[in-house]
């Protein structure tokens, strides 16, 4: 087997964000944040916000006294737990970050106290650290049976990162470190699917049990037919492929019952539409994916392999593209078949009978 250069640039991105010096970068957020509320803090103690903010009513709730009582604890417990993560990775043992929780609890603390200016400023910084932090959790949760990374996540997370990675390190597939979803890995690091070509690459530890494999996430019918139809290159990328690719297919249930699907019938929401219904789970075996150390090569252009610019589907198939196709197997069998339509057998002496697109999609043509 064979890493794609699309798994490569997967198992970069997984190798990345478990990567201590990525983990570094959101303690030195935290710890910037936390200095800048200090900040805010003491200004607005020597100005006497509170005496202002006090009522009745409410209290002391809107005053930074409350704030520096309750929220500032929070950003301390976060700064303390990220340290402890820095230390857990010399024992292979990784974590989800806190900034979910840490969102959540300071919710709940107003920050009247602060002028418009310094609260969108710490908004700011909060919502670039949060964003930074969900590459690690989306990489080390395991609260589901499978890898929450999906083919989607890691393409957007590419666009966001790839200039960070001006080329490759050159990467083997290691059959020596197998194991299977489940188990607990030979060797932390990220692992490649040997059943499926498409399925997601994930990272696996060996320090703690919730470590082990888990099953991988992939496409099902929806993502095969799209990553057939628009190609590898702009399978998420392209707006106005993807949104041709819904239009195309507008009885295929997982699309048309999607609770946003009138909403997503553009080109910028398209890609988010087909992404929320075009993965499964599934088991899998595993292999470790080995980074040579200060070898590289460079990035290739992404190759369409996969994509299908004449759909050819068997007898008893089911139809993935809502259309109009022929067979070759007899003379005038062009009809139109709908998705999840089977495809009927004709008697005939050509053999096998093979339906294949046809590539004028206009009514009324007889083939």
């Amino acid at each position: 087997m064979n890493l794609s250069q699309w798994h490569k640039k997967q198992a970069v991105l997984l190798y990345h964000f478990a990567s201590s010096s990525y983990l570094e970068g959101l303690r030195d957020r935290v710890r910037a944040l936390r200095i800048f509320a200090e900040g805010i803090l003491d200004t607005s103690d020597a100005e006497g916000r509170d005496v202002y903010l006090r009522s009745k009513q409410w209290g002391n709730r809107n005053t930074g006294e409350n704030w520096a009582n309750n929220g500032w604890p929070l950003l301390s417990d976060f700064q303390r737990s990220v340290a402890q993560s820095i230390v857990d990775q010399r024992s292979n043992i990784y974590h989800k970050t806190g900034a979910y929780q840490c969102a959540r609890a300071m919710s709940e603390f107003s920050m009247q106290w602060t002028t418009s200016t310094e609260q969108d400023q710490f908004d700011e910084m909060f919502a670039e650290l949060y964003k930074y932090a969900g590459y690690i959790d989306e990489t080390t949760d395991r609260t589901t049976a499978a890898t929450r990374w999906d083919d989607f996540g890691l393409t957007l997370a590419w666009e966001h990162h790839a200039v960070q990675f001006p080329v490759l390190p050159k990467m083997r597939i290691r059959p020596d470190l197998l194991a299977h979803s489940g188990q607990m890995p030979p060797k932390t690091g990220v692992y490649v699917s040997l059943d499926d070509p498409d399925a997601t690459l994930q990272f696996a530890w060996t320090g703690s049990p919730i470590g082990k494999l888990l099953d991988a996430t992939t496409f099902n019918a929806t993502g095969k037919s799209a990553l057939a139809a628009v190609g590898r290159a702009g399978l998420w990328r392209d707006g106005e492929a993807m949104l041709r690719f819904v239009l195309g297919n507008l009885s295929n249930p997982d699309l048309i019952n999607d609770s946003f699907f009138e909403d997503s019938k553009t080109a910028e929401l398209a890609p988010s539409l087909v992404a929320r219904n075009a993965f499964t789970s599934a088991p899998s075996r595993w292999c470790y994916v080995e980074l040579a150390k200060d070898e590289y090569e460079p990035i290739e252009p992404e190759v369409d392999e996969t994509r299908q610019e004449t759909l050819r589907c068997a007898a008893g198939e089911l139809c993935a593209k809502d259309g109009f196709y022929f067979s070759p197997a007899a003379v005038s069998s062009r009809r139109h078949f709908q998705y999840g339509e089977q495809f009927p057998s004709l008697s005939s002496d050509y053999g096998k009978t093979i339906w294949q697109w046809d590539d004028n999609q206009e009514s009324g043509v007889v083939t």
